[in-house]
């Protein structure tokens, strides 16, 4: 994984797409620039307004004192030490010293080979010294987190930051890699060059809300290439470590996905939690294909899993498989290659100060097309009013399953890009979650719904699309399950399918809304111990319902005979009803009462 993404960061470096050693973006934007006038001995401060480009950023600043070259907070710079109102930093004179001392430092460094540099960042020192710079602030209210820069208004160097100056980065690269490099001299496991090894990799990975190393150590046991647990190097070169970080923090920003929050019972995501998982994911060489007039990225295209993007327009996962996944993109001489890429994605999870790698995907990019093309066939479900639908990504496919595992994302992710077997775990919880509540339609709670919660259809929805992909992922039957199987040689799935018809009787019976249904009584029993429950309810379907259909809507009476009769036959086909059934059948009589009640509502719809 270290390996690509140090190839990731050279392809970023050529798109402009990657910071110098030691500089990154910071979320608190430069508030002032001191302009330097050498000429008429003037110093002034304007308020800042431009771009938030890459400034210079020690490796571990959190509580030490560490200035940072011709850029820095007012705090180093002024040595202000009021940070708010109430707040004040008692460290505040010993950084503004470390800062002036920081300026003689860069003034006699041998990386300043420009002798107008030179002068400036002299310039700078002695002006930052003898007060001037303070002064020039005047009366502005200025707090010891905002940050300033200079500029020095003479010859090439008129209208230029002087932390932006080449010379002053490479001069930042060295000390930045002094600092965190270890002194022994190994060969770096991505590079192979003999050089000295990082301890502490500068650039922070920004996951979940949170700074975060890419590597860390706090056992001895960890220790790969030390003998010592102090100071443990991970064996990279700054260079590498450094790229490795950078792609990554590019990655996380530009090509990732939540699959799994841990939230608590409120809602709430706990951001530090290691259940979160965040997938990463790139491509080796960047692809892009043409359809319809419509120029779309493969790394868009692969992503669907986890979401799908509107400018593809897809409206039902049917569209998706026919017109992305399985249709030749591109003929002749612009046909693609895709067999010749790579597509690589990585399951993070952040944890106090540090990263886990909870999963590392490699697979051909043709295969990875493929793979989708198979994952979301065993997802084609229609939804509950029997209409096609577009697909649900990872999360939502979980989000009913609040005490799901947060290890089923990981799973859904390798069903979908290695085109490996869900777990049997993933339909255990959607069949006892639809056991315990997921039959309902909706309708009986709509006035005490807690808005925080999943629509009861919604959740209906995902749980039997769930149950569906667990269940045909890979076999030949996954596009025809996507709507009723009348002939279906189940008969776990015809004892589904005739709950739905007594159900559909009862409704009937009543001429109205009911404050409840058969369903919520019997499903749980009638899921597992069919044999049991269905002659009582077959006995109540007859003897109390059907005569009061008959009087008033005689056709409809004989439609439900009939396939009552019809599902009822093809049971005793296959055996009568069984005395109890398996997890797998209770997938299959959810789905063949989900199919049968959505065949209903599109009935009702189309009359």
């Amino acid at each position: 994984m270290l390996k690509e993404l140090v190839d990731k960061a050279e392809k970023l470096e050529k798109e402009g797409n990657k910071n110098p050693i030691g500089y990154d973006r910071y979320s608190q934007p430069i508030k002032w620039v001191v302009h330097i006038y050498p000429d008429e001995d003037r110093v002034e401060v304007e308020e800042y307004a431009g771009e938030n480009r890459p400034r210079p950023k020690p490796a571990n600043r959190t509580s030490n004192v560490y200035p940072c070259p011709l850029a820095d907070e007012a705090t180093y710079v002024l040595g202000i030490n009021r940070i708010s109102q109430d707040k004040v930093d008692r460290k505040a004179a010993a950084k503004h010293q470390a800062y002036k001392a920081m300026l003689e430092q860069i003034a006699l460094s041998p990386c300043i080979e420009d002798d107008l540099l030179r002068e400036a960042v002299t310039r700078v020192s002695e002006r930052v010294e003898d007060g001037s710079v303070a002064k020039a602030f005047g009366k502005r209210d200025i707090l010891g987190k905002q940050w300033i820069t200079f500029v020095y208004e003479k010859g090439p160097l008129r209208g230029k930051h002087l932390h932006e100056m080449p010379q002053i980065k490479e001069f930042w690269a060295r000390k930045v890699s002094g600092d965190v490099a270890s002194s022994a001299e190994q060969p770096c496991c991505i590079c192979g060059r003999r050089e000295r090894i990082v301890r502490n990799i500068p650039t922070k990975i920004v996951l979940k809300s949170g700074n975060r190393q890419i590597a860390s150590f706090n056992k001895s046991a960890f220790v790969s290439f030390s003998f010592s647990e102090e100071g443990a190097p991970v064996g990279m070169c700054v260079p590498c470590a450094e790229n490795a970080s950078q792609a990554l923090n590019y990655l996380v920003q530009q090509n990732s996905q939540v699959i799994y929050e841990d939230r608590t019972a409120k809602g709430k995501v706990n951001n530090d939690s290691p259940r979160n998982q965040v997938a990463v994911y790139w491509l080796k060489e960047d692809a892009k294909f043409s359809l319809e007039g419509q120029e779309i990225s493969f790394e868009k295209l692969f992503a669907t899993p986890m979401v799908v993007p509107e400018s593809m327009e897809v409206k039902t996962t049917e569209e998706l498989i026919d017109r992305f996944l399985r249709a030749p993109l591109g003929t002749g001489a612009n046909a693609l290659n895709l067999d010749e890429n790579t597509f690589y994605l990585a399951v993070l999870s952040p944890n106090t100060g540090r990263i886990a790698v909870r999963d590392w995907i490699e697979v051909g990019a043709g295969q990875v097309k493929a793979n989708l093309a198979r994952y979301f066939e065993a997802l084609r479900l229609v939804d509950a009013a029997g209409n096609k639908r577009a697909p649900y990504n990872i999360s939502q496919l979980l989000a009913p399953l609040p005490d799901a595992d947060p290890g089923m994302a990981k799973s859904l992710i390798r069903s979908a890009y290695r085109g490996e077997k869900p777990p049997s775990s993933l339909l255990l919880s959607a069949v006892r979650r639809v056991r315990v509540s997921g039959a309902r339609d909706g309708g009986l709670e709509a006035k005490k719904r807690d808005k925080r919660r999943l629509d009861p259809v919604e959740v209906w929805q995902r749980l039997c699309t769930l149950i569906k992909f667990c269940l045909t992922f890979g076999k030949e039957d996954a596009q025809e399950m996507e709507t009723l199987q009348r002939s279906r040689r189940d008969s776990a799935y015809q004892a589904g399918r005739l709950l739905a018809v007594l159900e559909e009787i009862q409704k009937r019976a009543a001429g109205s809304t009911l404050s409840s249904t058969l369903i919520d009584r019997y499903y749980g029993s009638a899921s597992t111990s069919p044999a049991t429950v269905f002659p009582l309810l077959i006995s109540m379907a007859t003897k109390a319902h059907m005569p009061k259909i008959r009087k008033k809507y005689f056709n409809l009476c004989r439609e439900l005979e009939a396939l009552l009769e019809e599902i009822m036959l093809a049971i005793d086909e296959l055996g009568g009803f069984p005395q109890t059934l398996p997890v797998s059948q209770q997938g299959e009589f959810a789905l063949g009462f989900y199919h049968q009640r959505a065949d209903f509502a599109a009935t009702r719809a189309n009359r």
